[in-house]
């Protein structure tokens, strides 16, 4: 999968690229609680970098975007591993 410039950086972009390859390499069930993770901890990042200029409503905004995402993430690979026992 390749989605358009994510990074406005070329060294980051390729970088992005390269780990959406690695996502896609995964298996099936694996993918989508992957990516979650890895956006929940982007924006926990983004939110720490935010504070620092002193944005606290966009920071709560990020902050609870993130643990939403680590939830979602933490049920899909709950329901991954209930599916494999069966």
């Amino acid at each position: 999968m390749t989605v358009g410039t994510v990074a406005q950086n070329p060294l980051l972009e390729g970088h992005v690229q390269r780990l959406l390859q690695e996502l896609d390499a995964l298996p099936q069930q694996e993918k989508t609680s992957a990516a979650l993770a890895i956006t929940a901890g982007l924006l926990e990042y983004a939110a720490y970098e935010m504070a620092q200029s002193d944005e606290a409503r966009q920071v709560a905004r990020l902050i609870l975007l993130a643990a939403d995402m680590e939830r979602t993430a933490e049920d899909l690979r709950g329901e991954a591993t209930r599916a494999d026992q069966h």
